[in-house]
C-alpha cells in the first residue's frame, strides 16, 4: 500500500485539454452587450415609490 500511484494517474492532462480556449471564446462580446443600459433602468424609481407610507 506504499507503493507509489500508478504512472497513469502522475502524468499530466492530455494536450487537447492544455491547449487554450478557440478564439471564438476570446473575442470580446458583441457592441451590443457593451453598450450601457437604456435610461429609463438608469433613472431612479418613481416618486410614488419613494414618498412614505400613508399614516393609516
Amino acid at each position: 500500500e506504499e507503493k507509489p500511484k500508478p504512472v497513469e494517474q502522475e502524468k499530466p492532462k492530455p494536450i487537447e485539454e492544455e491547449k487554450p480556449k478557440p478564439v471564438e471564446q476570446e473575442q470580446p462580446k458583441p457592441v451590443e452587450e457593451e453598450k450601457p443600459k437604456p435610461v429609463e433602468e438608469e433613472q431612479p424609481k418613481p416618486v410614488e415609490e419613494e414618498k412614505p407610507k400613508p399614516v393609516e
